[in-house]
């Protein structure tokens, strides 16, 4: 399972808006994180 989507399910489980909202910007960093690697990887395929 991806983490995005444990993430996700963990953020819909939980009560606190504190953990929610911790939980949201977790998943929105993996993922950004994640673009930016695919993005990085194209580039230097590109170049090659």
């Amino acid at each position: 399972m991806k983490p995005s989507i444990l993430l996700g399910a963990a953020s819909a489980i939980i009560k606190s808006k504190r953990l929610k909202i911790v939980f949201v910007a977790l998943q929105l960093g993996y993922l950004a994180h994640r673009y930016l690697e695919d993005k990085r990887e194209s580039k230097a395929e590109l170049t090659q």
